[in-house]
């Protein structure tokens, strides 16, 4: 059974309104002549139902979602878009060294740990840096923000910026706000262990191929489940770390490393927070629609998705999923999702829709959504629920508004009375 999505007017004037804004305040990311920029243009499409099963029966538990439902899902965006994990001929080996500790960072507010994680096997080895800041003046562990960022995790990105940008690390996080409210921030790079490349056979998929295999199969993890690899792999190393309090670990990426974000949130249930920034295509934002970034342009990058995606460019309507399947996926853990309203590239009125049709997965546990085919109004918070969304002034990029809401989120529901 599939749910009806019929467009109402409302949605064709505030497409037109969105057009608008956009042509006058600033424009998206990027502007194709032969890409839907207008709600007008939007094909009818129908939604799956995530709450009915691939057999057409309907899910009534919690039970039943995480036992039977869930699982279809996921097997089927593994298979279909972002590609699974195969199981290496054998074992990779990790290593972590700790390439410096600074007990008196940041005037001595903070300790920050750097450390080098080597991940190898008979077929070679691939490393990755990751930096923990952890405040100072705290008892036990902390809550912490794990973000996957484009920069090096090294050098000026994990230094303190200059005295204009009090409080920021080089890499634009404002460290100062995490920490007065008693947060740890990790910072990985996304794309470290693995590059936009032909070959892969620089990056970490050489290390789980069988026999002669030199590329991925077809149902094989591309770029971008490469890139949500590095997060479990990180979140291996925060449940090491005595100062972390690995129920509360939270991630954070944007753009192309939003949507790597939202598919190791969904994978990794050990996550307990996955916020996702500016994501669209792949990320938050609904394939059917074909609005901005769309498959065929997903497409032109080499091997972010699993070849098999390749397939439904031009049908998008016979994909077994979409993204409001994959959000659901993450239910009952807390999901943030944002973008900006001149960012039509990234589909921000789909990202909605999207969220809003994921809610019913939350309801089930008793969790309260996105109930409204109304979006929030631009710049209204949404720190007060589980499954969030908000819709800034902006184009594609981190503001500071961004931060602000990102820990009043993760106040809300870490620091809640008996949590």
């Amino acid at each position: 059974m599939k749910r009806k999505l019929i467009f109402t007017q409302f949605y064709g004037l505030f497409g037109s309104l969105l057009l608008f804004c956009a042509t006058v305040m600033g424009q998206s990311k990027e502007v194709e002549s032969d890409v839907i920029y207008s709600e007008t243009q939007v094909p009818f499409y129908e939604l799956q139902d995530p709450l009915v099963t691939i057999e057409g029966s309907r899910i009534n538990t919690t039970e039943e979602w995480l036992n039977l439902r869930r699982p279809q899902i996921m097997g089927m965006f593994a298979s279909t878009i972002y590609g699974r994990v195969p199981e290496p001929e054998s074992p990779v080996l990790v290593e972590y060294k700790t390439l410096s500790e600074d007990k008196d960072f940041f005037d001595g507010r903070c300790t920050r740990k750097h450390i080098l994680a080597t991940y190898s096997n008979e077929r070679g080895r691939v490393q990755m840096h990751l930096a923990l800041f952890v405040p100072n003046d705290v008892k036990g562990p902390v809550p912490v923000l794990l973000r996957l960022g484009f920069g090096d995790v090294k050098g000026q990105n994990i230094e303190m910026e200059n005295i204009q940008a009090y409080g920021k690390l080089g890499n634009g996080t404002p460290l100062i706000d995490f920490l007065d409210k008693g947060f740890g921030v990790a910072c990985i790079k996304g794309g470290e262990v693995i590059g936009d490349e032909n070959s892969f056979r620089n990056s970490i998929q050489k290390l789980y191929y069988k026999g002669n295999q030199s590329m991925p199969r077809a149902d094989e993890w591309g770029v971008i489940a490469g890139i949500s690899w590095q997060l479990s792999r990180a979140m291996d190393y925060l449940e090491t770390d005595a100062d972390v309090d690995k129920s509360k670990v939270a991630i954070v990426g944007f753009s192309k490393l939003g949507k790597a974000t939202l598919w190791a949130g969904a994978q990794d249930t050990r996550f307990a927070m996955v916020l996702s920034q500016n994501s669209g295509c792949a990320g938050a934002a609904l394939w059917r629609r074909r609005f901005g970034e769309n498959l065929k342009y997903m497409c032109r990058f080499p091997h972010w998705l699993c070849d098999n995606a390749q397939k439904y460019i031009g049908r998008e309507e016979d994909l077994p999923v979409d993204q409001q399947m994959l959000i659901a996926c993450i239910a009952p853990r807390p999901v943030y999702i944002t973008s900006g309203i001149n960012d039509l590239w990234a589909d921000n009125m789909g990202e909605y829709i999207s969220a809003h049709n994921a809610t019913p997965v939350y309801e089930l546990f008793g969790l309260e959504g996105q109930p409204t085919k109304e979006r929030p109004r631009v710049n209204e918070p949404a720190a007060d629920r589980a499954l969030a969304y908000s819709i800034r002034s902006g184009a594609h990029g981190y503001e500071p508004t961004d931060w602000v809401q990102y820990i009043n989120f993760m106040d809300f529901h870490f620091n809640k009375e008996g949590q």
